[in-house]
């Protein structure tokens, strides 16, 4: 049976306002409001991770049939929240987040909460290009909201998670916690697989791993 992979890639921190487009010099205006001289200086700080997975020539997180080996320690790095999803069409509905993870279809984001989050910024960070959105995401943010968003992959998703904090160190525990047979799981930083060829390390390096891979076994 084929080992089936999963990464996590981790940036924390993150400040949000450099995820507008440098090729856009209008981007950064439209994408946050004014700011001043203090939080210019002292930035928020957020939380930003990607995960993936593979498992043989199947690329895409949801392609992996151990759904167990991320839902599970997903939910529980998120604790008791209010799951909820806002659709393509900008409908928002109370969801089951182990269904929405294994099979976002038509999901444009999966947002958790201990109080219900706020509709104009949930459409937004669903429904405009995510560079002219930041400002509605730091506010969900900012009020406790972890956001998920689906990214398509060759063979189905995988899913982009934000949060106000660390979320790394809590899903290597929750990794640990929740071991799965045939599945080996690993944890890098952001920065240090950013071409094609080190975020794809499983292809080629999986007996001898670079030293940036973690693997949580």
């Amino acid at each position: 049976m084929p080992t089936s992979i999963i990464k996590y890639f981790y940036e924390e921190p993150v400040h949000l306002e450099a995820l507008s487009a440098e090729t856009d010099p209008d981007a950064r205006r439209r994408a946050a409001p004014e700011l001043s001289l203090d939080a210019l200086l002292n930035p928020t700080s957020y939380y930003r991770g990607y995960l993936a997975g593979s498992v043989r020539n199947h690329v895409g997180l949801t392609a992996i049939t151990e759904t167990e080996a991320f839902v599970v320690p997903l939910l529980d790095v998120f604790g008791e929240v209010r799951w909820t999803t806002v659709q393509s069409s900008g409908e928002i509905k109370e969801a089951d987040p182990a269904t929405v993870l294994c099979d976002p279809f038509d999901v444009s984001v999966l947002v958790g909460a201990v109080a219900e989050a706020d509709a104009a910024d949930l459409r937004t960070v669903a429904t405009e290009e995510r560079r002219y959105a930041v400002s509605a995401l730091t506010r969900l943010l900012d009020a406790g909201v972890t956001v998920l968003f689906p990214e398509p992959a060759h063979d189905g998703y995988d899913w982009s998670l934000f949060s106000s904090t660390p979320m790394k160190d809590r899903l290597v525990t929750a990794f640990l916690s929740h071991p799965v047979e045939d599945v080996r799981r690993f944890v890098l930083p952001y920065q240090q697989a950013r071409s094609e060829h080190k975020f794809y390390f499983e292809r080629w390096a999986l007996d001898a791993l670079p030293d940036y891979v973690e693997e949580v076994e």
